[in-house]
């Protein structure tokens, strides 16, 4: 495909078609239907499959055109984040009201990893792409979690971490991924 792609979070969501001239480009409308997108991830090794949330996980593997449902597993369907194994894109983690998940199938079905994390409501997941087996969540209340094997367990992270601990956004820097930057509420 020529150019790139950028992705909304519009109801089902939207494609740029990436043309290089912008006053040709538009955006195209894609599913799935019903609810609002709150996280979309691309497989960095088949970039044809994407996954998003909203009410449940879908799939793609045909670059929007269809989607499935891949809940099998979830103990609910308010999923907040997810993230891809940038080394095993059949491993996902989803977070949400019920905690993290992780599937290592593609999302066909998923096991709670929550060892840690009681009771904490996931808002979003970042995951270090040199050491995938670390993966951060950030919390409504609770600010930010720490697994380093895998979602196996979790431990608070919050040391320096202002009061406001309802952690909406976190982003790892791909060049020093002991940095890790938290958009908080407040």
């Amino acid at each position: 495909m020529k150019g790139f792609r950028e992705l909304a979070l519009l109801g089902g969501f939207m494609v740029w078609n990436g043309a290089t001239d912008t006053s040709m480009a538009q955006w195209v409308s894609l599913g799935p239907e019903g609810g609002g997108i709150t996280a979309l991830t691309i497989d960095p090794q088949t970039p044809s499959t994407i996954y998003a949330t909203g009410d449940g996980i879908f799939k793609s593997v045909n670059g929007g055109t269809s989607w499935s449902s891949v809940n099998n597993g979830l103990t609910g369907h308010d999923v907040q984040g997810l993230v891809i194994d940038p080394q095993t894109s059949t491993t996902l983690y989803a977070g949400g009201v019920t905690g993290v998940f992780k599937s290592t199938n593609g999302g066909e079905s998923w096991i709670a990893i929550s060892n840690g994390l009681a009771g904490n409501y996931i808002c979003t997941l970042a995951i270090d792409s040199q050491t995938p087996s670390t993966i951060y969540a950030g919390t409504w209340v609770n600010g930010v979690y720490k697994s380093v094997n895998g979602g196996t367990s979790w431990s608070s992270v919050n040391n320096g971490l202002i009061a406001a601990r309802q952690v909406f956004a976190l982003a790892i820097d791909p060049q020093t991924p002991t940095t890790l930057y938290a958009g908080i509420f407040g």
